[in-house]
């Protein structure tokens, strides 16, 4: 198997280099990038989506399980006051287990 000979090169998994290295589809690739772990990608993917700089902010909504843009204050104030219910739960359950 060619992933596992000695003719790729492996290097450290990190978005930034990632994001911007060369991508050929029509062969085998040349770079493979290497993560600790699954939680380790996962990190480090998310700190780099994080410093992304875009024109809006999303919202992911457990309840409905969907992403919403946050593009008006009523969404905001919205996700604001179901955030506040989820932390009145939250607390309740914690004063209930001392």
């Amino acid at each position: 198997m060619y992933a596992l000979s000695n003719k790729p090169e492996y290097k450290p998994f990190d978005p930034e280099v990632t994001a911007v290295h060369p991508y050929q589809d029509q062969a085998f690739q040349p770079v493979y990038f290497i993560a600790k772990s699954l939680e380790d990608a996962k990190a480090k993917f998310q700190n780099y989506a994080m410093k992304i700089k875009k024109p809006f902010s999303l919202h992911y909504d457990s309840f409905t399980t969907s992403v919403e843009v946050m593009n008006t204050s009523q969404k905001v104030k919205k996700a604001l006051c179901q955030m506040k219910e989820e932390l009145k739960n939250l607390c309740l359950a914690l004063e209930n287990l001392s």
